[in-house]
């Protein structure tokens, strides 16, 4: 479903000013239930509003061959298994390392929301007539964001068909039309809900104590499968530059580099440096002439490699050559210390924006008109849930080494990993029409 917002940076930017008195950051609990579901609660004073994620480990990049975006279409099916879906409180979204399931409500009604939580993660059957509803739902978004060049997240699942997989057509349409109820029931009881990659995070006026109970009589009974995901099946010496076709009527191009885990000291250097590189993609004149929207990140994460990617949809008849070389005259600076001089503020902020939630008052204050403390409470807890999901226990660490990336770390980083021979690219062009 439609992403609401996602990236740290435009969540801190866009909120803040309320009537409301709300405590500073939020206090962090976190807990495991007996079933090994991970929990962590955000409580905050004073506030009616209570928001539930749920983080699992189904995503875009990890489909299986000739699978695209099932994970997507798992994501409609699996909220529908409680009845119609009231946008207003429930909503979802699938993106390339996990899905999150979602409710929003308050202090009369969060244990129905934990209990529709219970029954997403329990593996309620599909229907035959929720399959027929949501198909077109889950296709629209593609004509969505096909017409606002916003083709990002399905060039993450394109790639995993192509790099994971071998696949040079990919039918991004066609792989969850031609799905079979029973392939879809099976492939969802096999990845959605894996031993230690299910995690809740709770945010609003609901104690910890209150919560704790309350979450293991309605979730810990919830058997979690062993951890697998569809294993890859494209051939180890596959060339590291690919051409591919795909039913999406924009041509995209993606280029990755791998790069080592969290817990790697180098880890830090690169996830600024992706920040830095995205904020210089969003800022660029000629790029953006050429294209319509580009990412960067280090959030290409698949079970046997974490990738830093660059990722854009193009314009009609732009020359690809010319994003390429507009994007190496981005990065090559970054090879410089001398041109790295804004690395230390990015990194102490990225620092403190991983250490602890924001402080709410100021967000409070800073909010334009039209949004909610309710939006702003969700966005935080959404956000933080993420770091808690992709990081788990490393997040304290990985935090702290942030704040000590130099504009040296930055150089260094760039002339060792985000090499011409590390760099592996792709082309998707739109299929010809038959």
């Amino acid at each position: 479903m439609i992403s609401r917002i996602k990236h740290t940076i435009v969540v801190l930017l866009v909120l803040g000013n309320s009537s409301l008195a709300l405590a500073a950051p939020p206090k962090i609990t976190r807990f495991e239930l007996s079933n090994g579901i991970r929990v962590v609660n955000l409580y905050v004073e004073d506030t009616t509003d209570v928001s539930i994620f749920s983080y699992l480990p189904l995503g875009l990049a990890t489909d299986g061959k000739a699978k695209a975006q099932w994970s997507h279409l798992i994501e409609h099916l699996t909220i529908r298994t409680t009845g119609p879906i009231d946008y207003k409180t429930s909503n979802a979204e699938t993106m390339a390392d996990n899905m999150r399931l979602e409710f929003q409500g308050n202090m009369d009604t969060w244990t129905q929301g934990l209990e529709l939580h219970a029954k997403w993660l329990s593996g309620l059957p599909f229907s035959e007539k929720s399959l027929a509803e949501e198909l077109p739902r889950a296709l629209s978004e593609i004509a969505f964001t096909e017409a606002n060049l916003a083709t990002h997240k399905w060039a993450m699942a394109a790639w995993n068909q192509v790099f994971r997989h071998g696949e040079t057509d990919i039918s991004m349409r066609g792989d969850v039309q031609s799905a079979k109820l029973s392939e879809l029931q099976e492939y969802s009881n096999l990845h959605l809900v894996q031993a230690d990659r299910v995690l809740l995070c709770v945010i609003g006026g609901v104690d910890p104590k209150t919560l704790k109970g309350t979450m293991e009589k309605q979730l810990g009974s919830i058997k979690l499968t062993a951890k697998t995901f569809p294993n890859p099946t494209a051939l180890p010496d596959m060339a590291k530059d690919q051409n591919a076709t795909w039913d999406i009527n924009v041509t995209h191009y993606m280029e990755t580099y791998a790069i080592p885990r969290p817990e790697n000291e180098d880890y830090s250097a690169l996830y600024v440096t992706s920040v830095l590189l995205r904020l210089a993609c969003m800022r660029d004149v000629q790029l953006k002439e050429l294209t319509g929207h580009v990412f960067c990140g280090v959030d290409l994460i698949t079970p046997e490699q974490i990738y830093l990617y660059i990722s854009a949809s193009l314009k009609p008849n732009t020359d690809i050559l010319k994003v390429k070389q507009r994007i190496r005259e981005l990065m090559n600076p970054l090879k410089q210390p001398e041109n790295n001089i804004q690395v230390s503020l990015f990194a102490q902020s990225l620092s403190m924006e991983l250490s602890t939630p924001p402080d709410i008052t100021m967000l409070m204050q800073q909010k334009p008109a039209g949004v909610s403390e309710t939006m702003i409470l969700s966005n935080i807890g959404l956000q933080w849930g993420l770091f808690e999901y992709q990081y788990g226990d490393a997040l304290p660490k990985f935090a702290s080494a942030l704040a000590n990336v130099s504009p040296a770390n930055v150089a260094d980083v760039v002339k060792r990993y985000l090499t011409e021979d590390a760099r592996m690219t792709l082309v998707l062009t739109p299929r010809a029409s038959k």
